[in-house]
């Protein structure tokens, strides 16, 4: 590992950018008011993109060929909006309702008992087939389904009303039929929820911002 002090880099100013290490195809530099920001490059990339998640430093991917002089250049262009965006994920994480063990465990034994009954039931009753059910203790969504039509539902479904648990695994068994959310999907969503689709889509966003 090589540490540099920042005065090697002038596009920065050094009361700002407090240090910068390298390792492997990664590189560091740490900013006072936003943290780390790590560097990687990535084959596959054709254009160099920032991105910001909880709990993680910020994330910059760039290709092969590009100079990390052109993604400080771009870091420092975009340091204000990198700031504003960390300060949405803060306030989002103060909001954001946390479980206890308990209650994780408890939603985990909840959806193992109710959840593949009632996907049955729905699938039967609305003449959907699928694969099989996972259910799993994810964080990034409620539910999905994979191209071989395997189901996957989180456990922090037993934390929401019964009507939009319906709405989740309805919308997944929808996903049999049609794998985008383009028209034909909404159609048949919407006539299997009785024309409700588009109002319980947005209750469902409410549940996300309070939960995940």
């Amino acid at each position: 590992m090589n540490i540099f002090g920042l005065n090697t880099n002038r596009l920065f100013r050094t009361d700002d950018f407090l240090m910068e290490k390298c390792e492997g195809n990664k590189r560091s530099l740490f900013h006072k008011e936003v943290g780390e920001i790590v560097y990687t490059r990535v084959k596959r990339s054709r254009s160099i993109r920032i991105a910001l998640r909880p709990g993680k430093p910020v994330s910059v991917t760039l290709p092969c060929h590009t100079s990390y002089a052109e993604a400080d250049k771009l870091v420092c262009e975009k340091i204000a909006w990198i700031k504003e965006e960390l300060q949405k994920i803060r306030e989002y994480e103060r909001t954001r309702r946390h479980f206890s063990e308990e209650d994780i465990e408890r939603f985990r034994t909840q959806a193992n008992q109710l959840l593949p009954a009632r996907v049955a039931a729905l699938a039967a009753r609305h003449g959907f087939s699928y694969s099989k059910i996972s259910i799993k203790n994810i964080h990034s969504r409620w539910g999905s389904c994979s191209v071989q039509n395997n189901l996957n539902f989180s456990i922090y479904l037993m934390h929401l009303p019964d009507d939009l648990v319906d709405y989740v695994i309805l919308h997944e068994l929808c996903h049999t039929v049609h794998k985008n959310h383009g028209p034909k999907f909404w159609a048949l969503l919407d006539a299997v929820t009785g024309g409700k689709a588009r109002q319980q889509a947005v209750l469902m966003q409410k549940y996300s911002a309070r939960i995940f």
